[in-house]
């Protein structure tokens, strides 16, 4: 669960963190680096240390890269209720650098 802050409002968010988690296909480690940015909506802002924790708990998970920046993205929208949330997920796979985009208004997110 991600908990959430009420504060002043600021026009736009942006947190970098790193993650992993295991390829379903290889049964690998994927290593990620996740660039979140969200338009708060209402005060509300996803405090850091239950974020941090919600990303630590997809290690040893089976979850495809594009499923897991979707559920990123799903989770923030339920918690915080922003205008709009992007998630960049990065990785290489195999020499080849990856990057997955999942970008959405909340309201789409959490009707799926």
């Amino acid at each position: 669960m991600i908990d959430v802050v009420k504060a002043e409002s600021v026009d736009l968010v942006r947190i970098e963190a790193k993650l992993e988690a295991i390829c379903p296909i290889t049964g690998t480690v994927d290593h990620y680096e996740l660039a979140l940015t969200y338009i708060p909506n209402n005060g509300n802002y996803l405090e850091l240390l239950s974020f941090k924790r919600f990303l630590e708990s997809f290690k040893g998970v089976k979850i495809l890269h594009e499923d897991l920046a979707h559920r990123i993205a799903r989770e923030v929208c339920k918690a915080a209720l922003p205008r709009k949330v992007v998630i960049e997920l990065r990785s290489i796979f195999m020499e080849m650098k990856v990057t997955i985009v999942k970008e959405h208004g909340c309201k789409d997110l959490n009707s799926s």
